[in-house]
Protein backbone atom coordinates (compact mmCIF):
# COMPACT_ATOMS: atom_id res chain seq x y z
CA UNK A 1 0.00 0.00 0.00
CA UNK A 2 3.02 2.29 0.34
CA UNK A 3 4.79 3.26 -2.91
CA UNK A 4 7.94 4.15 -0.93
CA UNK A 5 8.02 0.61 0.49
CA UNK A 6 5.86 -1.65 -1.68
CA UNK A 7 7.05 -4.92 -0.08
CA UNK A 8 7.54 -5.89 3.56
CA UNK A 9 8.12 -9.16 5.34
CA UNK A 10 7.61 -8.27 9.01
CA UNK A 11 5.60 -5.95 11.26
CA UNK A 12 6.31 -4.84 14.83
CA UNK A 13 3.43 -3.90 17.14
CA UNK A 14 3.79 -2.26 20.55
CA UNK A 15 0.89 -1.39 22.86
CA UNK A 16 -1.60 -1.79 20.03
CA UNK A 17 0.31 0.49 17.62
CA UNK A 18 2.26 -0.56 14.51
CA UNK A 19 5.76 0.81 15.16
CA UNK A 20 7.72 -0.63 12.24
CA UNK A 21 7.08 -2.29 8.89
CA UNK A 22 9.88 -3.59 6.72
CA UNK A 23 12.46 -6.32 6.22
CA UNK A 24 12.47 -9.20 8.70
CA UNK A 25 16.00 -8.55 10.00
CA UNK A 26 15.23 -4.89 10.70
CA UNK A 27 11.98 -5.63 12.50
CA UNK A 28 13.21 -8.63 14.47
CA UNK A 29 16.06 -6.46 15.81
CA UNK A 30 13.43 -4.74 17.96
CA UNK A 31 12.49 -8.01 19.67
CA UNK A 32 12.84 -8.12 23.45
CA UNK A 33 12.76 -10.99 25.97
CA UNK A 34 8.97 -10.73 26.39
CA UNK A 35 8.15 -10.26 22.70
CA UNK A 36 5.60 -12.61 21.16
CA UNK A 37 6.66 -13.69 17.67
CA UNK A 38 4.05 -14.96 15.20
CA UNK A 39 5.28 -16.80 12.11
CA UNK A 40 2.63 -16.73 9.39
CA UNK A 41 4.34 -19.63 7.58
CA UNK A 42 3.92 -18.08 4.15
CA UNK A 43 0.45 -16.62 4.59
CA UNK A 44 -0.23 -12.93 3.91
CA UNK A 45 -0.92 -10.36 6.61
CA UNK A 46 -3.42 -7.88 5.16
CA UNK A 47 -4.04 -4.29 6.29
CA UNK A 48 -7.15 -3.40 8.26
CA UNK A 49 -10.05 -2.88 5.84
CA UNK A 50 -12.13 0.25 5.39
CA UNK A 51 -15.81 0.09 4.37
CA UNK A 52 -16.39 3.44 2.63
CA UNK A 53 -20.12 2.72 2.24
CA UNK A 54 -21.75 0.83 5.08
CA UNK A 55 -24.78 0.86 7.34
CA UNK A 56 -23.90 -0.80 10.68
CA UNK A 57 -26.74 0.95 12.52
CA UNK A 58 -29.29 0.38 9.77
CA UNK A 59 -28.17 -3.27 9.73
CA UNK A 60 -28.67 -3.48 13.49
CA UNK A 61 -32.18 -2.07 13.24
CA UNK A 62 -33.06 -4.33 10.30
CA UNK A 63 -31.79 -7.71 11.49
CA UNK A 64 -32.04 -9.70 14.70
CA UNK A 65 -35.07 -10.77 16.70
CA UNK A 66 -37.98 -10.21 16.04
CA UNK A 67 -37.27 -9.77 12.29
CA UNK A 68 -37.99 -12.85 10.16
CA UNK A 69 -35.01 -13.56 7.89
CA UNK A 70 -36.38 -15.07 4.66
CA UNK A 71 -33.34 -14.45 2.42
CA UNK A 72 -32.91 -16.97 -0.36
CA UNK A 73 -29.41 -17.85 0.84
CA UNK A 74 -30.96 -20.14 3.47
CA UNK A 75 -34.68 -20.10 2.54
CA UNK A 76 -34.38 -21.03 -1.14
CA UNK A 77 -38.03 -21.23 -2.19
CA UNK A 78 -40.93 -18.80 -2.04
CA UNK A 79 -43.13 -21.39 -0.33
CA UNK A 80 -40.47 -21.95 2.34
CA UNK A 81 -40.37 -18.20 2.95
CA UNK A 82 -44.15 -18.11 3.41
CA UNK A 83 -43.98 -21.09 5.77
CA UNK A 84 -41.37 -19.30 7.90
CA UNK A 85 -43.64 -16.26 8.12
CA UNK A 86 -46.61 -18.42 9.16
CA UNK A 87 -44.58 -20.03 11.95
CA UNK A 88 -43.61 -16.63 13.33
CA UNK A 89 -47.18 -15.30 13.07
CA UNK A 90 -48.41 -18.30 15.07
CA UNK A 91 -46.19 -17.20 17.97
CA UNK A 92 -47.07 -13.51 17.80
CA UNK A 93 -49.25 -11.55 20.18
CA UNK A 94 -52.38 -10.04 18.60
CA UNK A 95 -51.50 -6.64 17.19
CA UNK A 96 -47.73 -7.25 17.21
CA UNK A 97 -46.05 -5.72 14.15
CA UNK A 98 -44.31 -8.46 12.12
CA UNK A 99 -41.51 -7.72 9.66
CA UNK A 100 -40.13 -10.30 7.20
CA UNK A 101 -37.04 -9.29 5.23
CA UNK A 102 -35.42 -10.89 2.20
CA UNK A 103 -38.08 -11.48 -0.46
CA UNK A 104 -36.05 -12.10 -3.61
CA UNK A 105 -37.66 -12.40 -7.06
CA UNK A 106 -34.26 -13.16 -8.61
CA UNK A 107 -33.32 -16.10 -6.36
CA UNK A 108 -36.43 -17.41 -4.57
CA UNK A 109 -37.62 -20.44 -6.53
CA UNK A 110 -41.30 -20.09 -7.41
CA UNK A 111 -41.42 -16.45 -6.40
CA UNK A 112 -44.44 -14.30 -7.28
CA UNK A 113 -45.82 -11.13 -5.79
CA UNK A 114 -48.10 -11.88 -2.81
CA UNK A 115 -51.58 -10.36 -3.13
CA UNK A 116 -53.14 -8.17 -0.44
CA UNK A 117 -55.68 -10.91 0.33
CA UNK A 118 -52.87 -13.44 0.77
CA UNK A 119 -51.01 -11.10 3.10
CA UNK A 120 -54.18 -10.59 5.15
CA UNK A 121 -54.63 -14.36 5.32
CA UNK A 122 -51.00 -14.84 6.41
CA UNK A 123 -51.46 -12.51 9.39
CA UNK A 124 -55.16 -11.83 10.06
CA UNK A 125 -54.53 -10.32 13.51
CA UNK A 126 -51.19 -8.63 12.97
CA UNK A 127 -49.64 -5.86 10.90
CA UNK A 128 -47.31 -7.61 8.43
CA UNK A 129 -44.65 -6.14 6.16
CA UNK A 130 -42.77 -8.37 3.70
CA UNK A 131 -39.72 -6.49 2.46
CA UNK A 132 -37.51 -7.04 -0.55
CA UNK A 133 -33.93 -8.19 0.03
CA UNK A 134 -32.67 -4.77 -1.15
CA UNK A 135 -34.96 -2.73 1.16
CA UNK A 136 -36.29 -0.54 -1.65
CA UNK A 137 -39.81 -1.95 -1.59
CA UNK A 138 -42.26 -3.95 0.51
CA UNK A 139 -45.73 -5.49 0.58
CA UNK A 140 -48.02 -4.57 3.48
CA UNK A 141 -51.21 -6.25 4.64
CA UNK A 142 -54.29 -4.22 5.55
CA UNK A 143 -53.47 -4.05 9.25
CA UNK A 144 -49.93 -2.81 8.54
CA UNK A 145 -51.25 -0.11 6.20
CA UNK A 146 -53.63 0.99 8.95
CA UNK A 147 -51.03 0.74 11.74
CA UNK A 148 -48.53 2.88 9.78
CA UNK A 149 -51.15 5.43 8.82
CA UNK A 150 -50.38 4.90 5.15
CA UNK A 151 -54.10 4.86 4.38
CA UNK A 152 -54.10 8.48 5.58
CA UNK A 153 -50.80 9.52 3.93
CA UNK A 154 -51.83 9.24 0.29
CA UNK A 155 -50.33 12.64 -0.42
CA UNK A 156 -48.80 13.31 -3.87
CA UNK A 157 -45.25 12.62 -2.63
CA UNK A 158 -46.34 9.17 -1.44
CA UNK A 159 -48.93 8.38 -4.11
CA UNK A 160 -46.24 7.94 -6.78
CA UNK A 161 -44.54 5.38 -4.51
CA UNK A 162 -47.64 3.29 -3.84
CA UNK A 163 -48.80 0.61 -6.25
CA UNK A 164 -52.43 -0.46 -6.11
CA UNK A 165 -53.88 -3.86 -6.87
CA UNK A 166 -56.56 -4.64 -9.45
CA UNK A 167 -59.23 -3.45 -7.01
CA UNK A 168 -57.51 -0.11 -6.46
CA UNK A 169 -56.27 -0.97 -2.96
CA UNK A 170 -52.80 0.22 -1.85
CA UNK A 171 -50.62 -2.84 -1.47
CA UNK A 172 -47.04 -2.50 -2.76
CA UNK A 173 -44.86 0.30 -1.40
CA UNK A 174 -41.58 1.57 -2.88
CA UNK A 175 -38.71 3.73 -1.62
CA UNK A 176 -39.78 6.39 0.93
CA UNK A 177 -43.24 4.89 1.42
CA UNK A 178 -41.70 1.52 2.29
CA UNK A 179 -39.07 3.14 4.54
CA UNK A 180 -41.77 5.03 6.42
CA UNK A 181 -43.45 1.74 7.35
CA UNK A 182 -40.09 0.21 8.25
CA UNK A 183 -39.20 3.06 10.61
CA UNK A 184 -42.46 2.58 12.50
CA UNK A 185 -41.43 -1.03 13.11
CA UNK A 186 -38.04 0.13 14.43
CA UNK A 187 -39.76 2.52 16.84
CA UNK A 188 -42.02 -0.22 18.16
CA UNK A 189 -38.99 -2.45 18.85
CA UNK A 190 -37.52 0.15 21.23
CA UNK A 191 -34.11 1.65 22.01
CA UNK A 192 -32.73 -1.24 24.09
CA UNK A 193 -33.12 -3.66 21.22
CA UNK A 194 -31.46 -1.21 18.80
CA UNK A 195 -28.43 -0.68 21.03
CA UNK A 196 -28.06 -4.41 21.66
CA UNK A 197 -28.10 -5.21 17.95
CA UNK A 198 -25.77 -2.30 17.17
CA UNK A 199 -23.17 -3.75 19.55
CA UNK A 200 -23.41 -7.05 17.66
CA UNK A 201 -23.11 -5.40 14.24
CA UNK A 202 -20.05 -3.27 14.92
CA UNK A 203 -18.48 -6.49 16.23
CA UNK A 204 -19.36 -8.18 12.92
CA UNK A 205 -17.41 -5.49 11.09
CA UNK A 206 -14.42 -5.85 13.39
CA UNK A 207 -14.46 -9.65 13.10
CA UNK A 208 -14.50 -9.35 9.30
CA UNK A 209 -11.29 -7.31 9.47
CA UNK A 210 -12.69 -3.80 9.16
CA UNK A 211 -11.20 -1.02 11.25
CA UNK A 212 -13.55 1.65 9.87
CA UNK A 213 -17.03 1.89 8.39
CA UNK A 214 -19.27 4.66 7.17
CA UNK A 215 -22.86 5.01 8.31
CA UNK A 216 -24.39 6.28 5.08
CA UNK A 217 -27.59 8.32 5.08
CA UNK A 218 -28.21 8.15 8.81
CA UNK A 219 -31.51 9.59 9.97
CA UNK A 220 -30.50 12.14 12.64
CA UNK A 221 -32.95 10.72 15.16
CA UNK A 222 -30.92 7.49 15.18
CA UNK A 223 -27.76 9.15 16.53
CA UNK A 224 -28.93 8.41 20.08
CA UNK A 225 -28.34 4.69 19.52
CA UNK A 226 -24.65 5.30 18.83
CA UNK A 227 -24.48 7.69 21.79
CA UNK A 228 -25.95 5.08 24.11
CA UNK A 229 -23.51 2.38 22.99
CA UNK A 230 -20.50 4.72 23.21
CA UNK A 231 -21.42 5.54 26.80
CA UNK A 232 -21.19 1.83 27.60
CA UNK A 233 -17.99 0.93 25.73
CA UNK A 234 -15.42 1.99 23.13
CA UNK A 235 -16.48 1.13 19.61
CA UNK A 236 -14.25 -1.60 18.08
CA UNK A 237 -14.22 0.25 14.73
CA UNK A 238 -14.20 3.88 13.62
CA UNK A 239 -17.47 5.28 12.24
CA UNK A 240 -17.81 8.12 9.74
CA UNK A 241 -21.38 9.41 9.51
CA UNK A 242 -23.20 10.85 6.48
CA UNK A 243 -26.52 12.41 7.47
CA UNK A 244 -29.43 11.67 5.16
CA UNK A 245 -30.24 14.73 3.07
CA UNK A 246 -33.87 15.73 2.61
CA UNK A 247 -35.14 18.25 0.09
CA UNK A 248 -35.32 21.79 1.51
CA UNK A 249 -34.78 20.64 5.11
CA UNK A 250 -31.94 21.94 7.31
CA UNK A 251 -29.30 19.53 8.57
CA UNK A 252 -29.47 18.42 12.18
CA UNK A 253 -25.86 17.31 12.56
CA UNK A 254 -22.90 19.62 13.03
CA UNK A 255 -20.14 19.21 10.44
CA UNK A 256 -17.06 17.60 11.98
CA UNK A 257 -18.71 16.84 15.32
CA UNK A 258 -17.30 13.86 17.20
CA UNK A 259 -13.84 12.39 17.48
CA UNK A 260 -11.58 9.88 15.71
CA UNK A 261 -13.84 6.98 16.66
CA UNK A 262 -17.12 8.63 15.63
CA UNK A 263 -17.40 11.70 13.42
CA UNK A 264 -20.01 13.31 11.16
CA UNK A 265 -18.43 14.32 7.84
CA UNK A 266 -20.98 14.27 5.03
CA UNK A 267 -24.45 14.23 3.49
CA UNK A 268 -25.88 11.36 1.46
CA UNK A 269 -29.09 11.23 -0.55
CA UNK A 270 -30.75 8.84 -3.01
CA UNK A 271 -30.96 10.19 -6.58
CA UNK A 272 -32.65 7.00 -7.84
CA UNK A 273 -33.60 3.62 -6.44
CA UNK A 274 -32.71 -0.01 -7.07
CA UNK A 275 -32.30 -2.12 -10.20
CA UNK A 276 -34.22 -4.90 -8.43
CA UNK A 277 -37.36 -2.81 -7.93
CA UNK A 278 -37.12 -1.15 -11.32
CA UNK A 279 -36.50 2.29 -9.83
CA UNK A 280 -32.96 2.81 -11.18
CA UNK A 281 -33.14 5.23 -14.13
CA UNK A 282 -31.51 3.57 -17.17
CA UNK A 283 -31.16 4.47 -20.86
CA UNK A 284 -31.55 0.93 -22.19
CA UNK A 285 -34.79 -0.64 -20.93
CA UNK A 286 -35.06 -3.78 -18.88
CA UNK A 287 -35.69 -6.98 -20.81
CA UNK A 288 -39.30 -8.15 -20.92
CA UNK A 289 -38.92 -11.53 -19.20
CA UNK A 290 -40.76 -13.64 -16.69
CA UNK A 291 -38.50 -12.19 -13.99
CA UNK A 292 -39.09 -8.54 -14.84
CA UNK A 293 -42.79 -8.71 -15.80
CA UNK A 294 -44.22 -11.39 -13.51
CA UNK A 295 -41.84 -11.61 -10.53
CA UNK A 296 -40.67 -8.00 -10.27
CA UNK A 297 -44.00 -6.65 -11.51
CA UNK A 298 -42.39 -4.08 -13.82
CA UNK A 299 -44.12 -2.47 -16.80
CA UNK A 300 -42.91 -3.50 -20.23
CA UNK A 301 -39.76 -1.74 -21.46
CA UNK A 302 -39.24 -0.28 -18.01
CA UNK A 303 -36.55 2.39 -17.73
CA UNK A 304 -37.01 3.27 -14.07
CA UNK A 305 -37.10 6.82 -12.76
CA UNK A 306 -35.17 9.36 -10.73
CA UNK A 307 -36.28 10.38 -7.25
CA UNK A 308 -36.10 14.12 -7.92
CA UNK A 309 -36.48 16.53 -10.79
CA UNK A 310 -33.24 18.08 -11.99
CA UNK A 311 -33.95 21.33 -10.13
CA UNK A 312 -34.83 19.49 -6.93
CA UNK A 313 -31.62 17.46 -7.10
CA UNK A 314 -29.65 20.65 -7.74
CA UNK A 315 -31.12 22.21 -4.59
CA UNK A 316 -30.18 19.14 -2.58
CA UNK A 317 -26.61 19.12 -3.88
CA UNK A 318 -26.07 22.86 -3.64
CA UNK A 319 -27.29 22.94 -0.04
CA UNK A 320 -24.66 20.39 1.01
CA UNK A 321 -21.76 21.72 -1.06
CA UNK A 322 -22.35 25.38 -0.19
CA UNK A 323 -22.35 24.60 3.53
CA UNK A 324 -19.03 22.75 3.37
CA UNK A 325 -20.26 19.18 3.57
CA UNK A 326 -18.77 16.27 1.69
CA UNK A 327 -21.50 14.85 -0.55
CA UNK A 328 -22.26 11.24 -1.52
CA UNK A 329 -25.01 10.55 -4.09
CA UNK A 330 -26.72 7.18 -4.55
CA UNK A 331 -26.60 6.60 -8.32
CA UNK A 332 -27.54 3.23 -9.77
CA UNK A 333 -28.69 3.98 -13.32
CA UNK A 334 -26.77 5.71 -16.10
CA UNK A 335 -29.53 8.30 -16.65
CA UNK A 336 -29.23 9.34 -13.01
CA UNK A 337 -25.46 9.43 -13.31
CA UNK A 338 -25.64 11.76 -16.34
CA UNK A 339 -27.80 14.23 -14.41
CA UNK A 340 -25.60 13.99 -11.32
CA UNK A 341 -22.41 14.58 -13.34
CA UNK A 342 -23.99 17.61 -15.03
CA UNK A 343 -24.89 19.07 -11.65
CA UNK A 344 -21.48 18.35 -10.10
CA UNK A 345 -19.80 20.08 -13.05
CA UNK A 346 -22.02 23.13 -12.60
CA UNK A 347 -21.69 23.30 -8.83
CA UNK A 348 -17.94 22.72 -8.75
CA UNK A 349 -17.54 25.78 -10.97
CA UNK A 350 -19.60 27.76 -8.48
CA UNK A 351 -17.77 26.33 -5.45
CA UNK A 352 -14.20 25.56 -6.59
CA UNK A 353 -12.92 25.08 -3.02
CA UNK A 354 -15.67 22.64 -2.03
CA UNK A 355 -15.00 19.96 0.58
CA UNK A 356 -14.43 16.74 -1.40
CA UNK A 357 -13.82 14.19 -2.55
CA UNK A 358 -17.40 14.03 -3.78
CA UNK A 359 -18.73 10.55 -4.26
CA UNK A 360 -20.98 8.46 -6.52
CA UNK A 361 -22.38 5.43 -4.70
CA UNK A 362 -22.91 1.91 -6.17
CA UNK A 363 -22.58 2.97 -9.86
CA UNK A 364 -24.15 -0.30 -11.03
CA UNK A 365 -25.09 0.68 -14.61
CA UNK A 366 -22.36 3.31 -15.06
CA UNK A 367 -20.95 3.61 -18.58
CA UNK A 368 -17.19 3.84 -19.31
CA UNK A 369 -17.58 7.38 -20.70
CA UNK A 370 -19.24 8.39 -17.44
CA UNK A 371 -16.34 6.95 -15.45
CA UNK A 372 -13.93 9.07 -17.49
CA UNK A 373 -16.01 12.18 -17.02
CA UNK A 374 -16.36 11.60 -13.27
CA UNK A 375 -12.60 11.19 -12.94
CA UNK A 376 -11.95 14.44 -14.83
CA UNK A 377 -14.28 16.21 -12.41
CA UNK A 378 -12.31 14.83 -9.46
CA UNK A 379 -15.15 12.59 -8.26
CA UNK A 380 -14.66 9.12 -6.79
CA UNK A 381 -16.85 6.01 -7.15
CA UNK A 382 -17.69 3.41 -4.53
CA UNK A 383 -18.68 0.09 -6.13
CA UNK A 384 -21.00 -2.53 -4.60
CA UNK A 385 -19.10 -5.69 -5.64
CA UNK A 386 -21.20 -8.33 -3.81
CA UNK A 387 -24.24 -7.15 -5.77
CA UNK A 388 -22.71 -8.66 -8.90
CA UNK A 389 -21.28 -11.68 -7.08
CA UNK A 390 -24.71 -12.73 -5.72
CA UNK A 391 -27.11 -11.32 -8.33
CA UNK A 392 -24.98 -10.84 -11.45
CA UNK A 393 -26.40 -13.94 -13.16
CA UNK A 394 -30.07 -12.89 -13.19
CA UNK A 395 -29.04 -9.31 -14.05
CA UNK A 396 -27.19 -10.57 -17.13
CA UNK A 397 -29.65 -13.23 -18.26
CA UNK A 398 -33.07 -11.88 -17.30
CA UNK A 399 -32.85 -8.14 -16.57
CA UNK A 400 -30.41 -6.39 -18.93
CA UNK A 401 -29.02 -9.00 -21.32
CA UNK A 402 -25.38 -9.98 -21.95
CA UNK A 403 -24.33 -6.68 -23.55
CA UNK A 404 -25.26 -4.48 -20.61
CA UNK A 405 -25.06 -7.18 -17.93
CA UNK A 406 -21.38 -7.66 -18.72
CA UNK A 407 -20.66 -3.95 -18.18
CA UNK A 408 -22.04 -3.51 -14.67
CA UNK A 409 -19.72 -2.05 -12.02
CA UNK A 410 -16.93 -0.74 -14.30
CA UNK A 411 -14.29 -0.52 -11.57
CA UNK A 412 -11.53 -1.84 -13.84
CA UNK A 413 -12.02 1.12 -16.16
CA UNK A 414 -11.96 3.49 -13.19
CA UNK A 415 -8.77 1.93 -11.83
CA UNK A 416 -6.96 2.19 -15.16
CA UNK A 417 -7.90 5.87 -15.39
CA UNK A 418 -6.32 6.46 -11.99
CA UNK A 419 -9.51 7.07 -10.01
CA UNK A 420 -9.19 6.23 -6.32
CA UNK A 421 -12.19 3.92 -6.00
CA UNK A 422 -13.57 1.85 -3.13
CA UNK A 423 -15.54 -1.39 -2.79
CA UNK A 424 -18.32 -1.98 -0.29
CA UNK A 425 -20.78 -4.64 0.90
CA UNK A 426 -23.71 -2.28 1.63
CA UNK A 427 -25.02 -4.16 4.65
CA UNK A 428 -27.77 -4.89 5.53
CA UNK A 429 -28.17 -6.13 1.93
CA UNK A 430 -25.07 -8.32 2.24
CA UNK A 431 -22.96 -9.03 5.32
CA UNK A 432 -19.62 -7.18 5.71
CA UNK A 433 -17.10 -9.38 3.91
CA UNK A 434 -14.07 -7.72 2.29
CA UNK A 435 -12.90 -11.03 0.83
CA UNK A 436 -16.01 -11.26 -1.36
CA UNK A 437 -15.18 -7.75 -2.61
CA UNK A 438 -11.60 -8.83 -3.34
CA UNK A 439 -12.68 -12.05 -5.03
CA UNK A 440 -15.07 -10.36 -7.45
CA UNK A 441 -12.64 -7.50 -8.13
CA UNK A 442 -9.88 -9.86 -9.20
CA UNK A 443 -11.97 -12.53 -10.97
CA UNK A 444 -15.30 -10.89 -11.95
CA UNK A 445 -16.87 -14.28 -11.16
CA UNK A 446 -20.40 -14.59 -9.80
CA UNK A 447 -21.29 -17.23 -7.23
CA UNK A 448 -22.16 -19.57 -10.12
CA UNK A 449 -18.69 -19.10 -11.65
CA UNK A 450 -19.86 -16.94 -14.56
CA UNK A 451 -17.40 -14.21 -15.55
CA UNK A 452 -19.02 -10.79 -16.03
CA UNK A 453 -16.91 -8.40 -18.05
CA UNK A 454 -13.48 -10.01 -17.94
CA UNK A 455 -11.87 -6.73 -19.01
CA UNK A 456 -12.98 -5.06 -15.78
CA UNK A 457 -10.84 -7.32 -13.58
CA UNK A 458 -8.06 -5.74 -11.50
CA UNK A 459 -4.97 -7.07 -9.74
CA UNK A 460 -4.89 -7.96 -6.07
CA UNK A 461 -2.75 -4.94 -5.18
CA UNK A 462 -5.17 -2.57 -6.90
CA UNK A 463 -8.12 -4.30 -5.23
CA UNK A 464 -6.54 -4.01 -1.79
CA UNK A 465 -6.08 -0.28 -2.22
CA UNK A 466 -9.82 0.04 -2.86
CA UNK A 467 -10.46 -1.56 0.54
CA UNK A 468 -7.76 0.31 2.47
CA UNK A 469 -6.06 3.60 1.67
CA UNK A 470 -8.34 4.62 -1.18
CA UNK A 471 -11.45 3.80 0.84
CA UNK A 472 -9.92 5.88 3.64
CA UNK A 473 -9.53 8.71 1.12
CA UNK A 474 -13.28 8.51 0.42
CA UNK A 475 -13.87 9.07 4.15
CA UNK A 476 -11.40 12.00 4.29
CA UNK A 477 -9.17 10.05 6.67
CA UNK A 478 -5.99 10.90 4.79
CA UNK A 479 -6.60 14.46 5.98
CA UNK A 480 -7.04 13.37 9.60
CA UNK A 481 -4.05 11.01 9.71
CA UNK A 482 -0.76 12.50 8.44
CA UNK A 483 0.83 9.07 7.89
CA UNK A 484 -2.00 8.12 5.52
CA UNK A 485 -1.65 11.43 3.72
CA UNK A 486 2.05 10.70 3.11
CA UNK A 487 1.35 7.20 1.80
CA UNK A 488 -1.54 8.38 -0.36
CA UNK A 489 0.52 11.24 -1.82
Amino acid sequence: MNPAQPLATAVAVQDGEIVKVGATDDVVALRGPATDVVDLEGAALLPGFVEAHGHPLFSALTWGDPVIDIRAVHTPTYQAALAKIRRRVAKAQPGEYILAVGLDPTLHVGMREPTLDELDELAPDNPLSVTYFNFHGSFLNSKAIEACGLDRRLTPDFEDLIIRDSQGRPWKFCENASWYARDIFFEKCGKDRAVRELRDWVSKYATAGYTTSAEMGMVPEWAGYFDALRQQETLPIRIRVYEQGFLDKPYVSKLGSGDDHFKTIGIKFWADGSVFVGTAAVTNPYLNTDLTINKLGLPRDNRGQEVYTREEQKRLMEAAISQGWQLAVHTQGDVTIDVTLDLFEELLRAFPNANGPFRLEHCTMMRPDQVERAHKLGLVCSFFNPLAYYWGDPMREDMFGPEFGEEILPFGTATRLGMRISYHCDSPMTWPDPLVCLYFATTRRTQSGTVLGEGERVGIGEALKALTIDAAHHLQMDVEHPALQTICG
